[in-house]
């Protein structure tokens, strides 16, 4: 979706387009946590699921299922920004040249700027699969009256309850186990440290911007 949405707003000339990136941009200025509310109503309110009908109501919507996780995570304005910076960085010349031999804009996207985009693409997937893997407060809203679903964190502070109860400790007790914790905390960080060396060099590249030489 951000690759598109970058593209449109990089390539495509139309009226208001620099209004409406101005718009998304600004959303940027304000904190994550205003998006809370209105993102809820959105995903319990969704048509057709969760036993809602066509106008959104009698049911649950996406509340405690997978779907309010994954959806507002697809696309965000900061990877549509980026992208769309990247693909100013890349020259016409090669969507000109791909047209010419009778490339659609699907083509394009897919045959000349994908293989191009890897290193930013790297450091966007690099930098959500982070903020999703340590998100806490917005699981912890719309799943957590779902005990079969357990994100990292929420299942952290289960395991961690559970272990307080287990050693005794009344429920309820401001009581935390330092070394256990540590070790989840550690344990939590690894496949994110595996998964920066698996993408070091692409991640690197994308930081730091390339250019194309001819």
């Amino acid at each position: 979706m951000a690759v598109l949405a970058g593209y449109v707003f990089a390539r495509l000339r139309f009226r208001g387009r620099d209004a409406a990136f101005m718009y998304l941009l600004s959303s940027m200025m304000l904190p994550g946590i205003v998006f809370w509310i209105p993102t809820y109503v959105m995903m319990a309110r969704f048509p057709g699921v969760g036993g809602n009908d066509w106008r959104g109501q009698g049911g649950i919507g996406f509340i405690n299922s997978w779907g309010a996780l994954l959806i507002p995570g697809w696309v965000n304005v900061y990877q549509i920004f980026m992208l769309r910076q990247t693909y100013y960085t890349i020259p016409v010349d090669f969507e000109e040249a791909a047209r010419v031999d009778g490339a659609g804009t699907l083509t394009c996207l897919r045959v000349v700027y994908l293989p191009m985009l890897k290193p930013v693409l790297t450091v966007i997937v690099i930098f959500q699969f982070v903020a999703i893997w340590n998100d806490y407060q917005w699981p912890l809203i719309v799943s957590s009256g779902n005990r079969q679903i357990w994100t990292l964190a929420l299942g952290f502070q289960r395991i961690a309850l559970q272990g307080a109860a287990y050693k005794g400790y009344p429920p309820g007790t401001a009581w935390i186990d330092y070394p256990f914790s540590f070790t989840m905390a550690v344990v939590a960080t690894i496949p994110v440290v595996l998964l920066y060396l698996f993408l070091q060099s692409y991640f690197v590249e994308g930081v730091q911007g390339f250019a194309i030489k001819g």
